[in-house]
């Protein structure tokens, strides 16, 4: 899970969490990961992604090739933006042994936190050229209030 804060607003414990989250998404970019007994098991891959904080928005960028915009899905709850998808292994009448395999199938889930100053109701998606971009309009953040001592 990622989440978007200031530097500045994070606590030092905070600050290692988020440091071990960015080795580890570092670490499974788009590559396999075995888990279970000898390297037998669920078979996961992780798509490379962008996250920019524009002066308007956060723009997530997702790298998604050979995928179409029906084999994706982006959801928002609860501040977080969670995108998933399948890409399905291509079958071939023919037989053929695979000498090498570097082209991964099988599902994907990556979940953002954004901040909460978010217009959810106007996050939009667009998929081009096997690239999901994301926007999420950033809402305007109330100010607090002055009160007068009497």
């Amino acid at each position: 899970m990622k989440t978007l804060t200031n530097k500045t607003d994070l606590s030092p414990l905070e600050m290692i969490r988020r440091d071990m989250d960015r080795m580890f998404d570092d670490m499974t970019p788009f590559s396999k990961i075995k888990f279970g007994n000898g390297g037998f098991g669920a078979d996961l891959w992780a798509p490379e992604t962008d996250l920019i904080e524009l002066d308007e928005a956060y723009k997530l960028t997702v790298d998604l090739p050979g995928l179409n915009k029906n084999d994706v899905e982006v959801s928002y709850k609860d501040h977080r933006l969670v995108i998933s998808g399948e890409r399905k292994e291509e079958t071939d009448e023919k037989k053929n042994g695979f000498i090498r395999k570097e082209r991964y199938t099988g599902t994907f889930t990556r979940a953002f936190t954004l901040p909460s100053a978010i217009k959810e109701d106007q996050i939009k998606a667009s998929f081009k050229n096997g690239v999901l971009t994301v926007m999420a309009p950033k809402a305007e953040v109330k100010k607090p209030k002055l009160i007068n001592i009497d």
